[in-house]
């Protein structure tokens, strides 16, 4: 305990005057002994002890009540630390401005409660006080000190921000800022929050001397969160005419059970048919939400739900890209070595409205068609030059789907090559009997929605001239059809973006069984539409860094700008290129408002990027001040302490901190106290 006057410690003195009071208040008695008395002189000596106890009390009620007065008089207190005194001190503070900050306390919303003390915080401390501070949006202003009316200023425009940071991000921050600005300062951090869970991470705090951390928790009222998780189409492929299967992911985090409540999609501004769900409290539940796509090109789209007070995670924006018509090219060999498998491709997709089909040899391919073709085929062409394969390799890895027929008397050589580059086991021999296909794998995309029903009972074809492969497993291989023998008749892999699919076997005259069989139209026709590349429908504003755009980049030339149809924001992004040659766009800062956006050449709309707030911030369970205590406690943070009593402005606790807690108000308590001891005894104790 300190004193902060500690003069006044010498009326201490002032103890002895009720000693003296009590010393000589006592008149000398003379004792007088009378006959037959004995009986009354025991109760005389009886009385004579009471009173000599009453006496003793009384003049320690009167000790201690002077003492307590001289003792209040010199105004003790504890002290805290004493670090804040130094002039060269900087306070840092954070401002908690999540969406979790939107929630209701019964000082109103959360921001609003942390910003005024916040205001407090700097009203404290002098005029001359550097400040320091720190929101989720992590400004780089907010890297440079602040004057008081600075800092005043800065906190009463700070708003709701879609960014989230834990607390180590934010002290390594604070703690950076102020050591460049100066390092030999002792640095004071205040951070006001509703101390999420999943940001509080204490544990990651390291002990610092030169650090002191006061930890001053928002404490939200009961509020629960009902949301959308996350959202993902059944099918990673879109075509004119397919039906969608959207799924919803919903998360409720109350303790209130829901019943038929509307959810509400709408695809280009237009209501699909909504749907209802029921979720039970602190549950999840998953609503599918059925449609057709009726148009081509860029769908946009978005999910709904209604909930209050957390309005920022009941929108999920989405969208795709449904390609008008799909190229597929046809590679077969020169004239020498024949194209007798083209004209079961061309009978196949060469009236179909929805498929552009190509035909070419090995003589006559121009490259860059490879670029722009959806899926290619290689039909019975015997040799496949490096160059060839080099090209084939890289429009795989564009998306590409790239579909081998082999030719059993073609260069195994050079099929051997082909299939290292695409990462494929190898041909190991020939197989020239007759083989059939006994087996189907039914639940494969690439048979998606393409057989009603299915039985164990079909006959399928008989295969002449196969290859044997390699059984080792290189990368993911699916196999598609296989024969009696277990060997496979076709497999799937994937390459880069797009897929390697091996026929063991000849698209040819020799076998055209299989050409004319029930499984040739939906193997040839699935792969085709059911294998597009999957497309990234929405990202996550702060988390993902790039976005790559599908299809070929614009020449040099071009000038992107990215326009928010919402927001009406526009500005022209950061642009690299990857490996595969794909443009990938830089999810800067820019994106801070959820909702679609357009990437755009001139007035040409190259993609869409659909932008999502982060859901993190929709679990809204957050660690009470009893459990930040234990926290601290069991990480052994010595310069970490937690302040919290509502019932006090934070004036009174800078003070505290500044000086120390002040005891004299418990001083004046014992003074009355044994003042009113001293009365009552002599009132009462007869």
């Amino acid at each position: 305990m300190h004193f902060q006057y500690p003069s006044f410690l010498l009326a201490l003195l002032a103890v002895l005057i009720p000693v003296l009071i009590h010393l000589f208040s006592f008149r000398r008695h003379t004792t007088v002994y009378f006959s037959h008395v004995g009986f009354l002189k025991n109760i005389r000596q009886e009385s004579r002890r009471q009173s000599r106890l009453k006496q003793l009390l009384i003049l320690l009620s009167r000790i201690l009540a002077v003492a307590s007065l001289v003792v209040m008089f010199a105004q003790p207190y504890l002290r805290v630390r004493d670090q804040h005194a130094s002039p060269r001190s900087i306070v840092g503070v954070y401002l908690d401005n999540s969406f979790s900050m939107n929630g209701q306390t019964t000082g109103g919303q959360l921001l609003e409660v942390a910003r005024a003390k916040a205001l407090e915080i700097a009203s404290a401390y002098p005029a001359g006080t550097r400040f320091l501070l720190a929101t989720n949006d992590l400004h780089a202003r907010h890297l440079h000190l602040f004057n008081k009316e600075q800092f005043i200023r800065e906190v009463s425009e700070t708003g709701i921000s879609p960014r989230s940071v834990t607390l180590s991000q934010v002290r390594a921050r604070l703690a950076t800022a102020g050591r460049k600005a100066d390092p030999q300062a002792a640095m004071t951090l205040y951070y006001l929050s509703d101390f999420q869970i999943r940001i509080t991470d204490l544990q990651r705090f390291r002990e610092d001397t030169t650090l002191t951390d006061y930890l001053l928790p928002i404490p939200p009222g009961d509020n629960g969160n009902l949301y959308i998780d996350s959202c993902w189409m059944e099918y990673p492929a879109h075509r004119l005419g397919q039906e969608e299967n959207l799924m919803v992911r919903i998360v409720n985090r109350s303790a209130e059970g829901y019943q038929n409540l509307p959810v509400k999609f709408y695809l280009n501004d237009t209501l699909k048919t909504p749907g209802l769900f029921s979720i039970g409290p602190e549950g999840e539940t998953i609503v599918p939400i059925r449609y057709v796509n009726l148009g081509t090109g860029i769908q946009k789209g978005h999910v709904e739900i209604s909930d209050y007070p957390f309005v920022h995670d009941n929108t999920w924006y989405l969208n795709y890209t449904v390609e008008p018509r799909l190229r597929v090219l046809a590679i077969g060999g020169d004239a020498r070595s024949g194209t007798s498998g083209l004209p079961y491709l061309r009978a196949l997709f060469g009236d179909d409205p929805y498929v552009e089909f190509e035909e070419a040899t090995t003589g006559n391919l121009r490259v860059s068609a490879l670029s722009t073709t959806q899926t290619l085929f290689l039909v019975n062409v015997k040799t496949l030059s490096t160059g060839l394969v080099s090209e084939l390799r890289k429009a795989a890895e564009n998306g590409t789907n790239v579909v081998f027929f082999p030719e059993p008397d073609g260069d195994m050589e050079s099929y051997n090559a082909f299939l290292q580059a695409m990462g494929a086991n190898p041909i190991v021999g020939r197989d020239t009997s007759r083989t059939e296909i006994a087996g189907i794998a039914w639940d494969h995309p690439v048979y998606d929605q393409v057989f009603r029903s299915r039985t164990e009972e079909t006959e399928f074809p008989q295969i002449s001239g196969s290859l044997r492969f390699a059984r080792e497993i290189r990368i993911p291989e699916s196999p598609l059809l296989w024969f009696r023998s277990g060997e496979k008749a076709c497999s799937v892999q994937p390459v880069g973006e797009g897929h390697l699919l091996v026929f063991s076997f000849p698209l040819s005259p020799v076998n055209e069984i299989f050409a004319r069989d029930m499984l040739f139209v939906p193997t040839l026709y699935g792969l085709v539409v059911n294998l597009l590349p999957g497309q990234e429908l929405a990202f996550t504003i702060g988390r993902e860094r790039f976005a790559t755009l599908p299809g070929q980049p614009p020449g040099s030339e071009a000038t992107l700008t990215v326009t928010g149809e919402d927001s009406g924001l526009e500005f022209i992004p950061a642009t690299s290129t990857t490996e595969s040659h794909k443009l990938r766009i830089s999810l800067s800062d820019h994106f801070t408002t959820a909702g679609h956006y357009l990437i755009k050449n001139g007035r040409e709309t190259l993609a869409a990027l659909s932008m999502n707030y982060d859901r993190q911030e929709s679990h809204t369970g957050s660690f009470p001040a009893a459990e930040l205590t234990r926290e601290i406690e069991k990480y052994r943070l010595s310069t970490t302490r937690v302040i919290d009593d509502p019932g006090k402005r934070f004036s009174e606790v800078f003070n505290e901190l500044q000086n120390g807690k002040r005891l004299w108000k418990y001083f004046l308590a014992a003074a009355l106290f044994f003042l009113l001891s001293e009365a009552l005894l002599i009132r009462f104790w007869k």
